[in-house]
């Protein structure tokens, strides 16, 4: 019921809407009786929306418009919550009524309001003061609703290990317990310590640990829960900063539970060991440096003590249409030509051959760019396809940002239809990363004209280009930029 009515009342700005018949609710609920000489008494609180009347509640969320309901309550002074003084209109005020908001917390200005939450030694009460008495009524402003992030233990969980949960809002905790089908309660933890900053809570494993189930935690506000294994939970990958990474640039994946990693497996071919990646103190990301290419495209896989997570179609080769190496070349182009990394001068590391450039853009000389001779068939991607389910992908790097003059990407020889004014930006953070490699990724359909994959390639034109046209404003620009492993994949769903 308390859940609910949180919900009732987190809507309540429509009552907002309806203070233009405050006077006619006041007449049929706050009537301007004269105050009989006795003490002040509040008999229940509600909220101001007239169709509501009949719901009364003791808790509400900060900035909730309410109703206090009682007798006597004519020549008031003053209100307040939580020990606060709160402010009163006094228009909106009766001997049988008084409309008021819930203060919210402010954190720039703590002193001007605050929780029982975050300081239990306050009232939890609503207290009306006249020229003729005080009235009191028990009161609870709600804190914010709990959540767990993570927790953080040593597996697997043995009776007494330590055990932190890790998560936010544990206000005013009422219960911790676990539970094996999220209705019975398997095991309370009845001693444990909640820091300062309210977002941990430690305390030690019960005597008897269950294999699976769930953690609640329950505060007065809401309840949090995470699930539980006690060999500890399978790892989940949410993401990777590129499917084809340069060999030798830093690769990161994301996700949740990468607990005990025993190592990567990359397509089969070849492991990463644990003591190669790093882990992120939450388990939820994992860096390591790409060690060398695997020769076909294949399952990545993440193994942890909780199971294995995978990434499929790492490193798609059979998608690639050109890398300099085994599939396409490097045509022509002004400040352009084809590169190897030798660890000394940008981009440091690379796979095999890569193409790019280095100069200034500037209005005397217009543009530099790359042109290429690509490889587009239908042996994988079938003709089709729709150019709109499909997306170019390729290794980037950017040696240092840059405002001004802008890319331009041409397929198929067709420069009348092509990406123009286009920035490049990590399909990963969507941000312009410099000084390493990073994919970037473009929808097809903002480069090729054509309907079907079939049309493009039946165009009959390799090229692929990558231009940087002039810049704005006349000014010159110093650009160096290298490109590889471009490939032509469908759109992930």
């Amino acid at each position: 019921m308390k859940r609910s009515m949180n919900k009732t009342m987190n809507s309540g700005w429509l009552a907002v809407l309806m203070l233009v018949l405050l006077t006619a609710f006041s007449v049929a609920s706050c009537q301007d009786d004269e105050d009989g000489g006795g003490a002040p008494v509040i008999h229940y609180v509600r909220v101001t929306d007239p169709a509501l009347a009949d719901s009364t509640f003791t808790d509400a969320q900060p900035g909730t418009m309410i109703a206090v309901i009682g007798e006597n309550l004519g020549g008031l002074q003053a209100v307040y919550i939580n020990g606060y003084e709160v402010s009163i209109n006094s228009t909106l005020a009766t001997s049988t009524c008084i409309i008021l908001t819930i203060p919210s917390v402010d954190p720039e200005n703590p002193d001007l309001f605050q929780l029982v939450g975050t300081n239990p030694d306050l009232p939890a009460e609503i207290r009306v003061v006249t020229n003729h008495g005080t009235a009191t009524f028990a009161f609870h402003v709600l804190s914010p609703a709990p959540y767990i992030t993570r927790l953080a233990v040593d597996y697997p969980v043995d009776p007494g290990e330590e055990m932190t949960i890790i998560g936010g809002n544990f206000y005013e905790l009422q219960k911790i317990y676990f539970s094996e089908d999220s209705v019975t309660v398997a095991q309370e933890v009845t001693e444990y310590t909640v820091n300062s900053d309210y977002d941990e809570i430690t305390f030690n494993a019960p005597s008897t640990v269950i294999e699976e189930g769930f953690l609640f935690v329950v505060c007065y506000t809401d309840m949090a829960v995470v699930n539980f294994i006690r060999n500890a939970p399978k790892p989940i990958v949410t993401g990777i900063s590129s499917t084809m990474p340069v060999v030798g640039s830093e690769v990161t994946i994301t996700g949740q539970n990468f607990i005990a990693l025993t190592n990567i497996d990359v397509n089969g071919e070849f492991t990463i060991p644990a003591e190669d990646i790093e882990v992120s103190a939450a388990f939820d990301e994992l860096t390591f440096v790409m060690p060398q290419a695997p020769t076909q495209s294949g399952t990545l896989s993440v193994n942890t003590v909780g199971g294995t997570a995978e990434i499929a179609g790492f490193y798609p080769v059979e998608y690639v249409v050109l890398d300099y190496d085994n599939v396409g070349a490097f045509s022509w182009g002004g400040g352009a030509g084809l590169y190897t990394a030798d660890g000394t001068q940008p981009p440091f590391v690379g796979t095999g051959s890569f193409s790019g450039f280095t100069g200034t853009a500037s209005q005397s000389w217009w543009w530099i760019q790359t042109i290429n001779n690509a490889v587009y068939t239908t042996n994988v991607i079938p003709g089709s396809t729709s150019v709109s389910s499909l997306e170019l992908q390729f290794e980037c790097y950017i040696q240092q940002s840059y405002e001004g003059p802008m890319m331009q990407i041409a397929m198929g020889g067709d420069t009348n239809y092509s990406l123009t004014n286009y920035v490049p930006v990590s399909a990963f953070t969507g941000e312009m990363e410099t000084g390493h490699w990073m994919q970037v990724s473009v929808p097809l359909s903002s480069i090729v004209v054509n309907n079907t994959w079939q049309e493009f390639v039946d165009r009959g034109n390799s090229q692929l280009g990558i231009y940087m046209t002039y810049p704005t404003a006349g000014e010159e620009m110093t650009v160096t930029m290298f490109f590889d492993n471009f490939r032509v994949v469908p759109i992930a769903k």
